[in-house]
């Protein structure tokens, strides 16, 4: 997993450095999983597997922090046995493996929609008053690399870097970054993660409708 080329966590790792982003690492860990080892039953993706192989997490201060996994705690397999108390199928079955920090708002791969690689795509779960989840990278490296672009955008195109209440919200507020990913945008025309979006409860019209135009703008910005 070490010789994996990952340039979109290279380039997040050079923008924390660049920028004055209070980033702080985690020891790679030899015990670390390996691709496809089951994780509560959910194979742990290559692409994760070849992150735990260089660090055992990473926590960018009040905002992205990826699970450490090392010889002190495997919060990987602690995130995933807290979900699967409260949440309902399909998500139950989804692989956490980081969260925004100070929320309950988590990303996770989706083994069931892994490709011919085992490459699996990664949603942002909103898991407040009817969970849903929005697609938002085509793999692990990809959404490392739209996190670096995101950095990019605060600190350099809108300048409001130091101004953290001003940072637009992610994914919602940047439909832009995310449609560079064809692979993903096509996947989303196909209805592939219509089961993870398009969900009943109280507010799923509401919701539905907010899903939709989301939608509408990354096409727009992907055209």
């Amino acid at each position: 997993m070490k010789d994996l080329s990952m340039p979109g966590l290279e380039r997040l790792m050079t923008a924390c450095e660049k920028y004055p982003v209070r980033a702080s690492t985690r020891k790679h860990w030899s015990g670390a999983p390996t691709a496809g080892v089951p994780v509560l039953g959910r194979p742990l993706d290559p692409m994760l597997a070849a992150f735990y192989s260089r660090l055992g997490g990473l926590h960018l201060y009040l905002d992205l922090f990826v699970e450490p996994c090392d010889e002190q705690v495997n919060g990987i397999l602690m995130a995933n046995e807290d979900a699967q108390r409260y949440w309902p199928e399909p998500f139950r079955s989804l692989l956490i493996f980081g969260c925004k920090e100070a929320s309950s708002y988590t990303y996770a791969t989706v083994p069931s929609l892994a490709d011919a690689r085992g490459f699996q795509p990664v949603v942002e779960i909103d898991p407040y008053e009817d969970i849903y989840a929005l697609p938002i990278a085509s793999n692990v490296d990809r959404f490392f690399d739209t996190y670096a672009r995101y950095l990019e955008l605060v600190y350099e195109t809108l300048g409001v870097g130091e101004e953290r209440g001003a940072w637009p919200a992610f994914p919602w507020e940047v439909p832009e970054l995310i449609a560079t990913d064809r692979t993903l945008m096509n996947m989303l025309v196909e209805g592939r993660f219509d089961f993870l979006m398009f969900r009943e409860g109280v507010d799923a019209q509401r919701t539905h409708k907010e899903i939709r135009e989301w939608i509408a703008q990354l096409r727009a910005a992907g055209t």
